[in-house]
């Protein structure tokens, strides 16, 4: 599957975004392909050329973060201690966060497990999809937030975060796959990072866990709005620069959890 995958990127391989990376597109560029999700295409860092390989090492830097932040809270391990990577496959070590104490007490600790086990699973099928082509881990500061692991609703408060992030980066970024193989396969993860959303937000809701906005467009999970989603009961879509924005703590190339940014070719807000 992985040489049938390698194939597929080289066959795939286009220009449909040149000039100033995604900023030549425009609103009516962003029209075409965001259609009525209400997404807009925005400059990609240093790129003459954007193509699927591109969007999906986009999603593995991501799927680096959540598994990270799993393991980490749950095992006290990073994925190299763990031996899902080697050091050879990371820019830069991941530091902070820790075990979270009581986890064995309490109803999340099997939902947690889950999503340890699914988030590993994510990196390892989209750097198997990628092969040659797939990313190193970059570094990455699980403390970026200062909380995350004292206990489990302060977990609780950044797994919302993190899962309601990470769905709507699919969403947002599903446009722009052009490969129906790497499209469905980036609708697959995208169904379970919403399966994981859901259950987190209902922990949320059941352990009165406020869990704070990321941006305007955040809706944090209530007993009156238990759903993220829009108006129109929409899910929410965000660009590769609103993503940016949030896990960079507002940096424009870096920071936030990732200290020296993401690596690949859409590394940048502007």
């Amino acid at each position: 599957m992985k040489q049938e995958l390698d194939t597929l990127i080289a066959a795939n391989r286009r220009s449909f975004l040149k000039g100033a990376g995604f900023t030549g597109l425009g609103v009516a560029g962003a029209a075409l392909i965001g259609a009525n999700f209400g997404s807009s295409i925005t400059k990609v860092h240093a790129a003459d050329t954007v193509d699927d390989a591109d969007i999906l090492n986009f999603a593995l830097n991501l799927e680096y973060l959540e598994a990270e932040f799993y393991c980490m809270a749950t095992y006290g391990a990073t994925l190299v201690q763990l031996g899902v990577i080697t050091s050879a496959d990371e820019s830069g070590p991941t530091t902070g966060g820790s075990k979270v104490p009581n986890f064995s007490g309490s109803p999340m600790a099997t939902l947690a497990t889950a999503l340890r086990v699914d988030e590993i699973a994510h990196v390892k099928y989209l750097r198997s999809a990628l092969g040659s082509s797939a990313v190193k881990k970059p570094a990455i500061d699980l403390n970026a937030l200062g909380y995350g692991y004292s206990s489990v609703d302060s977990w609780l408060k950044l797994a919302r975060q993190f899962e309601d992030v990470g769905t709507s980066a699919y969403l947002g970024a599903a446009p722009l796959i052009s490969s129906k193989t790497y499209l469905a396969a980036a609708g697959a993860i995208l169904a379970v990072e919403s399966f994981h959303a859901g259950a987190i937000r209902l922990g949320c809701i059941m352990n009165a866990v406020t869990s704070p906005a990321v941006d305007s467009q955040d809706i944090p999970p209530t007993t009156s709005k238990p759903f993220d989603n829009d108006s129109n009961s929409l899910a929410i879509p965000r660009t590769t620069s609103e993503v940016l924005n949030i896990v960079y703590a507002g940096g424009s190339s870096k920071g936030g959890f990732y200290p020296d940014g993401m690596n690949g070719v859409i590394t940048s807000q502007s």
